[in-house]
């Protein structure tokens, strides 16, 4: 994951970062039995994708989006749920003002309520006090210090794109990300449709939901070009986790087969990267 012209920091930091992703992803429990080869595939999409391997910026996202994820996948039915998404939501507002990309998370985590079958008016209303609270701090603290308002980020650019978005040009990588995606998410959602694994309701669910986020994120991603590659980092580990499930699965020729044209795909994308590059 080494760049040679992009410096030791650019090259060590997004390498630390995709580690530290693929190992956070390891310990979520999203299968009914444990797939070690789950890590070793998310580092291995990370690592085909060198047109990312220098931006630190994307690869830093990436690390704090699946630590938001996980913070909303702990939130379940049980006594301290309201708990569990006030922290969950907090944490996404804090980001959000950290790095703005985040406020397009907030419809996807309020859709997970409905998913997760926690929905309810004090639950809703904690998750809005929770996404609201850091946001309500920093305004206290501008008021107090205006001069700390410089030092923080906007997110007009960020709402801007919502409001009048910016069609991706469609480069050949920027053509196989989408389609190398897409052969894994559509047999994924057709076999999740058509099993009954897993058995577990909470934990179909949280496949569900990771289906929906990285569907949601994919089709943002053509609409946000400026933001096209964060988007794609932080798809890496749902990609991960559908591959996982679709071939982990049913193990037949036809899924080696598969497997192996979708393995070609995944090589090909570190060659047209070289391309970027």
């Amino acid at each position: 994951m080494f760049s040679v012209g992009g410096g030791i920091f650019s090259a060590i930091v997004p390498m630390l970062c995709y580690i530290a992703v693929a190992v956070i992803l390891g310990m979520l429990h999203l299968h009914e039995r444990r797939i070690n080869w789950l890590t070793s595939l998310c580092f291995f999409l990370a690592a085909v994708s060198l047109f990312m391997h220098n931006d630190v910026v994307s690869a830093v996202s990436a690390l704090l989006f699946i630590a938001v994820m996980s913070a909303l996948l702990v939130c379940q039915p049980g006594e301290d749920t309201e708990g569990a998404l006030f922290a969950a939501f907090a944490l996404l507002g804090l980001l959000s003002f950290l790095l703005p990309q985040f406020l397009f998370l907030i419809p996807l985590f309020v859709l997970y309520l409905f998913v997760a079958n926690i929905f309810g008016l004090r639950r809703f209303l904690a998750a809005m006090l929770g996404l609201i609270l850091p946001f309500w701090l920093l305004f206290g603290v501008t008021y107090v210090w205006p001069e700390v308002s410089e030092f923080v980020p906007s997110g007009e650019s960020v709402l801007c794109s919502l409001a009048f978005p910016e069609v991706i040009d469609f480069t050949p990588l920027r053509i196989l990300l989408p389609v190398t995606e897409l052969a894994v998410m559509l047999p994924a959602m057709t076999m999740f449709a058509a099993s009954s694994v897993p058995s577990k309701p909470f934990l179909r669910r949280r496949l569900l939901f990771i289906m929906i986020a990285n569907t949601y994120l994919l089709l943002l991603s053509f609409l946000s070009a400026p933001n096209f590659d964060m988007l794609y980092a932080w798809r890496i580990p749902g990609t991960a986790i559908l591959a996982s499930y679709l071939f982990s699965l049913k193990v037949t020729r036809y899924s080696n087969i598969y497997f192996v044209m979708i393995f070609i795909l995944w090589l090909a994308i570190a060659v047209f990267s070289v391309w970027v590059n």
